[in-house]
Parts: C-alpha cells; structure tokens; sequence
C-alpha cells in the first residue's frame, strides 16, 4: 500500500514537470497565432517571388512578340497607346510614351487662289451669245468652269492645308446664282475640316454686267447689291471665324493659330457701281493699324490679302490695278515690318519688292507682293503659300490636274483628258483672233504667223514664265512685227510683257 502512494507521487512529479517544459518551450517559440502569421508572411514574401517572375516573364514574351513583329513587317508596333502607357509604368516613362504620340507643331500652310471668275453651267447653254462672249473675253475657259471649281475642291481637300484663301473675283459678274453655287462647292472643303477665306473682287457686287447667256440672247440677271449680301451668301467662309471685323468695309482679320493671322482685305468700291480700281477708307487704316501693333507687341505673324495690287506691278496694264492709296498703305505695313501682300486682279502672275526710290539696296527691307494668277485662264494655276520652321515665308505655283480628273470620272472628253495641250492652245487661239483682225494687207499665212507669237508671249506672261526678248524676235514672225511696225498698239504690247518677265515668277522665298 505504501508502495502504491509512492509510485503516484512520482507520477504526480512528473506530470507537473511536463507541463513546466511545455510553458517554457511556447515562451520561447511564441503562440500559436504568431506563428500562424509568421508562416502566413512567409507563402506570400514566396507568392510575391513567383509571381513577380511570372510577370517578368509575360512582360520579356510581349517584347519578344513586339521585336518579331517589326522584324516581319519592317515597322514598330503601335504600342504606345493609353493603355499600354499605364501597365506597370513609371510616371516617367509613361509622360515619355503619351508625349511621343503627340503631333509636332507644323506651321500654317495655305492653298490660295484668284480671279475664279466662276460662272455655273446652270446660267448658259453654251450658245451663239455664250461663245461671243468667250470669244470677245481675255481667255477664261469659261465652258469648262464648273469642272475647274470641282478639280479645285478635290485638291484642296486631297491636300488638306490650313486654309483654301481665294483673292476676290470669285464670280465672273457678280451674279446670285453663281455666288450661290459656288459657296455649295465651297461647303465640300469646309465639311473636310478646312478652313475657307473669302474676300470680294471689283467683279463680285453691284456689277450691272451680271448675264445668263442662252441661244442668241445675253440677258440681265440677279446680282448682289450690297456687301451685306456677299457676307450672308459667304458668311461660313472667313466671316463667322474672325475675331475682328472692320465695320466699314468687309475686311476681317482671322487667325490661323496662335502666331500667325490672316488680314483679308476687302479693297474694293461698291457702293455706287463696281468700280474697277480699289483702295482702302481711312477708317480700314486705323482699324489695320489698331490690331498690328497688337501684333507686334505679342509677336504673332501678320499675312495681308487683297484683290487690288499694291504695287505698280505691270508695264501693260498701268491703270486701275494698283489700290489709289497705295501709298499709305505701303506705309503702314511696312511700318510693322510685314514681309508679304497677296493680291490677284491683274491676270498675271507677278512678283516684286518695293523700293523706296531706285538705287537702293537689294537686301534693304521692303514689302514684297505676289500677284496671283488668275485660275480661270489656263495653265488654270493655284499657289501654295506656307511658314517654314524658321518662320519665314515660301511660295510656289502649281498646275490644277484637270487631265487626272476628267480620266478618274470617267470622262471622255478629249479637251480635258488633253488639257494641258487644249488649255495652252484655247488662250493662244483666243488673242490671236482678237490680234489678226487688226493686223491688214497682208497674206492670211503671215497675219497667223504674227498673232501666233502675241498669243505666245501674252500667255507666257499672263502664266509668269521667263521670256527673252531676242528669241522671241528672232523668228520670221518677230521680224515682220519689226518690219511691219503696224500701229495698233500690240507691238509696244509685246516689248512691255518681255521687260516684265526677263524672270520666272513661279518661287518666292522670303529673305
């Protein structure tokens, strides 16, 4: 019995002693929930390892598959989009990713054209009164106007610039119903997305020569009174998007960007009749020079455009083509330094720099003009005028492409799947019918031979091609002029046309 109790209390002893190491171990272990989080800590810090090389290896197999792409196809994949900018990116590598599909700034580049003399086909039927007045005109090609217009439109629109700027002289005398078409054509270049500037020519309001032509009969027709009606016919086109508008007249300012505006100068007298010359009121002067000081100040590009010449720019057509206040005007632009006037009315492509007086230094600074050709005359040019990335200012001509587009619609008319030739051909032949009923007492043969090289010259300068005197007169045709000296005028004609255009006039670059 005694026996017994013993074995119990060292049984008793030992429980107590296992229960001891058992305290001192979860001491020194920590608890259960420590350990919970500790092994919990653990799986993730693993997790996050493999994932992260799960990751990595995703991200080294898209390269992989960018590389291979541009390897087959020779250009980068477009990956830098929103998206891919935003996956995993630093913020500095993703401004560098957004920035690099941001399009670089491009100066205005503008398409421009003059003298239009739009008339639709909707006012004549091609008839005997149509014809005479072809015939009796200076080389409009007028038949073929409305193709002209669309052949414009489609380049315009293939080219996408700035602005399509059009220098007055839209219609061919002011009528409502060619204004009204023309501005439908108009609309296709403004739906594009570009940006139309209109301003008016001495032929474009209150011109009492408004016709439509039908069998034998030119009979009088609807015009455009008033500015005001210009302006409501016209108004999507330049008025609506200016900032400025001058209330004497129907000149504008409109800006293409931030440094660059337009000046769209209405040069013209209306209010009695359509006055063949121009000038601008003295109001339209404080009002220029009102906003080219702010010009000035902010450092913004001002481009000035009128239909009158501001220069004397014409040995053959000395009147009525340079604006009567010319000088004045002169004065104030280049009082503010402005590099350029464009202009259109003469109905030849020139260019020239003013000059104080003569003798004066070619690299002094004066105002340079360009006259813009006039599109309804073949070669039918356009001009394309533009900011280069140093700021200065470049111009060139182009040739509409009828011939393209008579052949991409289909057309099987031969004058205009020809027109170069057809076009060249139709001016020559129209002065030089007006020519050889002055020319008398000579054999028809000779007569087509001297009106032939009248024809010559007066589209070579009426197109701003160089031409030299001496081999112009060197032909059979150039000694009978000499020889003949017929006093009719076409002779000293001929000699002021080749003083004018000893130069191409097809390049301009501002110095």
């Amino acid at each position: 019995m005694r026996l017994k109790k013993c074995v119990l209390a060292l049984i008793y002893f030992l429980m107590i002693l296992a229960c001891l190491g058992i305290v001192v171990f979860l001491g020194r272990v920590g608890g259960p929930e420590e350990n919970l989080r500790e092994e919990n800590i653990e799986e993730s810090e693993e997790k996050t390892k493999i994932d992260g090389q799960e990751e990595e290896t995703l991200f080294q197999k898209e390269s992989e598959e960018w590389n291979k792409e541009e390897t087959q196809t020779g250009e980068q994949p477009d990956f830098f989009d929103e998206k891919s900018c935003k996956r995993g990116y630093s913020q500095t590598d993703t401004e560098e990713c957004l920035t690099e599909t941001e399009e670089a700034y491009s100066p205005p580049r503008l398409m421009m054209a003059s003298d239009l003399h739009y008339i639709s086909d909707a006012t004549h039927d091609e008839g005997q009164a149509f014809c005479k007045m072809v015939q009796e005109d200076d080389g409009k090609i007028s038949m073929y106007s409305d193709v002209l217009l669309d052949v414009l439109t489609e380049e315009v629109i293939a080219a996408a610039p700035s602005a399509l700027v059009l220098t007055g002289d839209i219609t061919l005398n002011g009528e409502k119903e060619n204004h009204l078409r023309l501005a439908e054509k108009l609309q296709k270049v403004k739906d594009a997305g570009i940006l139309v500037l209109v301003i008016p020519g001495n032929h474009d309001i209150n011109n009492q020569n408004a016709a439509v032509y039908f069998g034998d009969e030119k009979e009088p027709t609807e015009y455009l009174e008033t500015g005001q009606e210009f302006v409501d016919i016209y108004h999507e086109f330049g008025y609506d998007q200016a900032f400025e508008r001058d209330s004497t007249s129907l000149s504008y300012f409109c800006e293409l960007d931030e440094t660059h505006w337009m000046l769209m100068l209405d040069t013209c007298q209306y209010e009695d009749y359509n006055h063949v010359s121009g000038r601008l009121r003295p109001e339209t002067l404080d009002w220029i020079e009102e906003y080219l000081k702010q010009a000035k100040e902010q450092g913004i590009k001002v481009l000035p455009v009128g239909h009158h010449n501001l220069l004397s720019e014409s040995r053959l057509y000395t009147t009525e083509c340079t604006m009567e206040n010319h000088q004045d005007i002169i004065r104030l632009f280049e009082k503010y330094q402005l590099p350029l006037y464009v202009s259109g009315h003469l109905h030849a492509q020139r260019i020239k720099k003013h000059k104080a007086e003569p003798g004066v230094e070619e690299d002094r600074y004066g105002i340079s003009e360009i006259v813009l050709s006039p599109y309804s005359i073949p070669p039918c040019q356009y001009e394309y005028l533009l900011w280069k990335e140093d700021g200065k200012l470049e111009f060139s001509t182009r040739q509409a492409d009828v011939e393209g587009f008579a052949a991409e619609n289909g057309s099987t008319d031969e004058n205009l799947l020809c027109f170069s030739q057809y076009g060249t051909d139709f001016v020559k032949r129209i002065v030089e019918g007006q020519v050889k009923k002055t020319i008398r007492a000579i054999p028809e043969e000779l007569k087509s031979e001297m009106a032939g090289l009248y024809g010559d010259i007066y589209y070579d300068y009426c197109a701003g091609n160089s031409m030299e005197r001496r081999e112009r007169y060197s032909t059979r045709a150039g000694r009978l002029w000499e020889r003949m000296n017929l006093n009719n005028g076409y002779m000293e004609d001929m000699d002021q046309m080749l003083a004018d255009t000893k130069e191409g006039m097809h390049d301009w670059q501002e110095p």
